[in-house]
């Protein structure tokens, strides 16, 4: 069954394309009817043109065409070959090329695009030629005056030299990147003529947008010492480099410099050492060579190195680097201290755990930061009491604009405070490690008793599920289904997340037939009296639903009650499902959510109980089985809330 924003208003067939509403047969006839308003005045040539026009299959294909060659402009030489058989010139094409509007739902051209127009003198090579050039061509032209004709290609090819571009990304052309560093390698020397060389072969193959240089010692400024490696023949420098590293700007198609640029300078005393580092694994980190003219060392200059300590940056595109992470809370470890040695190691540990910018920093948090306290509740056990509040101070978080940690002040919390915690100092802080966001750890002045520190609105979810599970614990004793796996099961998925529930049969009524799979399932519609239990935080407590109308689908499984384990398998499959949001085709049909296991008490099957998935307002039929179940199939396919439901409609 399709849907009329599927089908091609023009020709009612399914697009080929239903996410672009884009038609093959449609654009297939358009171009068919428009060959007979062009020619190239070459049978050859319009055949070749009308083949690849016929062979697009999607809605971004590149359409061949034959351009007349009074639509170029701006037409320049760029390249002829040794042999001048074949010419390069590069071009504006006004009109330009044709191209689908997803907009619009029609072709539409692209006005003044660039190009290259290549000239082969010999016709015969013509269409060979345009067969190897196809994945990069527009089309076909030919030069009235010369009747030369034009290979037309997308603008690929480097307008100074005609080759095709190395990195296309940037535009950038492989012979122009050899010819410039060529010629440039006169203008300088490190006076080290293995140096030299080592510069030249990282330039020469060095295809991207950045190069390594041959640096004079007098274009750094503002050097100040950081530290020292440790075997002490390294020492770390952080400078500002004037000129600044070349780098290929692909609008102005040249190289130019970036002044100005923070670096950090590695200085070699021994000189074989530099040879050593310019191949190791930082080595796409090295932006130039240098060397100091007092000292005569030779020095690394890198620029995603950390300008305070010299190590490479964790992130690079914040400059984040962990080492400093790692002693900025060290430093700080002296300014603070919870006056228990144990919680104090766990809190540091935790802290230079830390392997992102962005990570959760767990602190002792002194107890008079916390404002307007309010008592929330107990857990279910008394072992604990929950808190809202104010943190005054607020969590540490790292500005990526300051390049440092700053804090964010006033945030609402939840503070889960233990009782005889002092006693229990292990299994506090096992806890504290449990949680995805936990701020940290603080204690009450007056009772001494410890605290976690959490992200607001966890307490609310914690005391529903701890009193959800204590509900369903003390309920076990209220049912049975006769038999003792099943029994089993059951209570222990009330422990997870997962509900599901034995369901006596004489809680279903109005069970109707609506599906039946080979005689291996029976789907069923019912209103199930009590409806699923669920947790009220107002009268916090498990009640059901006081609205009588939920519709459960019942699958059958036939025999079930001699195949017990197999049943449950099936039940555990889909109880996965359900939790992961994941659904293969044969779930998604007949499990929605699943809330119980029953049984029929005449046939003996086990019934898999689900939230009805039918659509609660689609309650009318036709009274023909064919039609709805043909009705029910295509309210099955439904993806999204915004696609349309079929129904069956009285006349009245």
């Amino acid at each position: 069954m399709l849907y009329h924003i599927d089908v091609c208003n023009k020709c009612d067939e399914k697009y080929t394309d239903t996410s672009k509403k884009w038609c093959r047969p449609c654009q297939i006839n358009y171009l068919k009817n428009n060959f007979t308003k062009w020619t190239s005045g070459n049978e050859e040539i319009d055949d070749f043109i009308q083949k690849m026009q016929l062979k697009i299959n999607r809605y971004f294909d590149t359409i061949i065409e034959w351009i007349p060659y009074n639509r170029f402009i701006n037409v320049k030489e760029i390249k002829k070959n040794a042999d001048n058989t074949v010419t390069m010139y590069s071009a504006l094409w006004n009109n330009g090329s044709l191209h689908y509007d997803i907009n619009k739902e029609e072709l539409t051209r692209k006005p003044n695009i660039k190009v290259v127009l290549k000239c082969l003198n010999n016709f015969q090579n013509i269409i060979d030629k345009a067969i190897t050039c196809y994945d990069s061509m527009h089309g076909i032209s030919q030069n009235p005056d010369t009747k030369d004709y034009f290979i037309v290609l997308q603008d690929k090819y480097c307008e100074k030299c005609g080759e095709k571009y190395t990195n296309k990304r940037i535009k950038q052309c492989e012979s122009c990147h050899i010819n410039y560093f060529e010629n440039e390698f006169k203008n300088w020397t490190s006076g080290n003529e293995i140096i030299d060389n080592i510069i030249q072969e990282i330039q020469l193959n060095s295809f991207n947008d950045k190069i390594v240089e041959w640096i004079p010692y007098n274009q750094f400024i503002y050097i100040e010492e950081i530290g020292k490696i440790v075997d002490k023949t390294t020492t770390i420098s952080s400078a500002l480099w004037n000129n600044g590293p070349l780098h290929y700007n692909k609008y102005k198609k040249e190289w130019i410099r970036n002044p100005n640029l923070k670096v950090t300078l590695k200085c070699f005393r021994y000189s074989q050492d530099i040879f050593d580092k310019l191949f190791n694994k930082d080595k796409n980190y090295n932006i130039g060579i240098s060397q100091n003219p007092d000292t005569k060392e030779y020095i690394i200059v890198q620029g995603k190195y950390c300008e305070k300590c010299g190590e490479k940056y964790t992130n690079k595109c914040i400059k984040w680097c962990k080492s400093c992470h790692i002693n900025y809370f060290k430093n700080e470890f002296k300014n603070w201290t919870s006056g228990n040695e144990t919680i104090d190691d766990i809190i540091l540990e935790m802290q230079l755990k830390i392997n992102s910018f962005n990570g959760e920093i767990v602190e002792w948090i002194p107890y008079n930061q916390f404002i307007n306290i309010e008592e929330i509740g107990k857990v279910v056990d008394k072992t604990a009491t929950i808190y809202s509040a104010l943190w005054s101070n607020g969590s540490l978080y790292y500005n990526k604009s300051k390049k440092k940690w700053t804090r964010d002040p006033n945030i609402k919390v939840t503070l889960k405070c233990f009782n005889d915690s002092q006693n229990i100092i292990d299994e506090l802080l096992n806890e504290a490690k449990s949680y995805n966001t936990c701020y940290g750890i603080s204690q009450t002045p007056n009772t001494k008793e410890y605290i976690i520190i959490l992200q607001n609105g966890i307490s609310e979810d914690e005391l529903c599920q701890t009193y959800h599970i204590n509900y369903l614990k003390n309920n076990f004793t209220k049912w049975k289904s006769g038999n003792e796996k099943i029994d089993i099961f059951i209570q222990k998925t009330q422990l997870t997340d997962s509900i599901c529930e034995w369901i006596p049969y004489n809680q279903f009524v109005n069970i109707k037939e609506i599906e039946k799979n080979d005689d291996l399932l029976t789907i069923h519609s019912a209103i199930w009296n009590d409806s699923p239990s669920y947790y009220n935080s107002i009268k916090e407590e498990m009640i059901r639903k006081s609205e009588k109308v939920t519709l459960i689908t019942l699958n059958y499984l036939n025999k079930s009650q001699n195949t017990i384990d197999d049943f449950l398998n099936k039940v555990k499959g889909i109880l996965m499902v359900n939790n992961c949001e994941v659904y293969d085709s044969f779930h998604k049909k007949y499990y929605s959510l699943m809330c119980g296991i029953s049984q029929n008490p005449d046939t003996g099957n086990y019934i898999i109980v689900s939230q009805d998935e039918y659509c609660e307002k689609c309650i009318n039929w036709s009274g023909n089985k064919k039609i709805d179940d043909l009705i029910q199939e295509i309210q099955l396919k439904i993806n999204s809330f915004d696609d349309e439901i079929v129904e069956w409609i009285p006349y009245n």
